[in-house]
């Protein structure tokens, strides 16, 4: 018997890299904009730890909130609207919104994640739906969480530390910016290149890509 990840692999190993470039800008922009922003915001705003402990509380609470209405609306849009919308958005939001965020106001700051947790919901609403659409039946589950996993264990996982990295090497508190903007540039280009099928019932989906073999 056949495991399901050498099966996956073996049969949608092209499908696994697009799950993978589809959540780049996802990966990235959750780790930077809700795991390493408050110690972001403490060492580079130095900004106290309570307030930055309720400003991402906040924003978590608006992403979960805004992620639902945003798999709604991947519904009568189609999935690729919706996801090319958010990329695009966080490509040219990366930088205004992080700026907000190295402002000395917690206002500011706090008006300045929310714009990143609405165009992260945005994604993460659609994301889903158009992963499990677009992954072959027989193996959709293994093709769809080992393409995460691999996007959010090694790509998200090592945000903080390239976010640092950046900082460090080109002495600005805004350089994290970038990176967001080219992993949205990636996760734009993969998601151009996908089909629609927010109309195709996911019976209806092809079990095997013949391309795939």
């Amino acid at each position: 018997m056949v495991s399901p990840v050498t099966e996956a692999f073996r049969a949608a190993w092209r499908t696994i890299v697009e799950v993978v470039g589809l959540n780049f800008v996802s990966a990235v922009g959750f780790y930077f904009c809700f795991i390493y922003v408050t110690t972001y915001l403490r060492q580079t705003d130095h900004i106290p730890a309570s307030s930055v402990l309720d400003i991402n509380t906040i924003s978590i609470v608006a992403l979960m909130l805004l992620t639902v209405p945003a798999g709604a609306l991947s519904d009568h849009w189609g999935r690729k609207p919706v996801l090319l919308a958010a990329s695009a958005g966080l490509f040219v939001m990366s930088w205004p919104l992080l700026w907000m965020m190295h402002h000395p106001s917690s206002q500011v700051i706090l008006l300045g994640q929310l714009g990143f947790a609405a165009l992260i919901a945005t994604f993460n609403g659609a994301g889903p739906a158009a992963m499990a659409e677009i992954a072959p039946s027989r193996v959709r589950c293994t093709v769809v969480l080992v393409g995460l996993n691999l996007v959010y264990g090694v790509v998200g996982g090592l945000t903080p530390m390239i976010a640092i990295y950046t900082i460090k090497r080109s002495g600005d508190d805004l350089a994290p910016a970038f990176l967001l903007m080219a992993m949205a540039a990636v996760s734009f280009a993969v998601i151009t290149r996908l089909r629609e099928t927010y109309k195709l019932a996911l019976a209806n989906q092809v079990t095997e890509s013949a391309g795939d073999d």
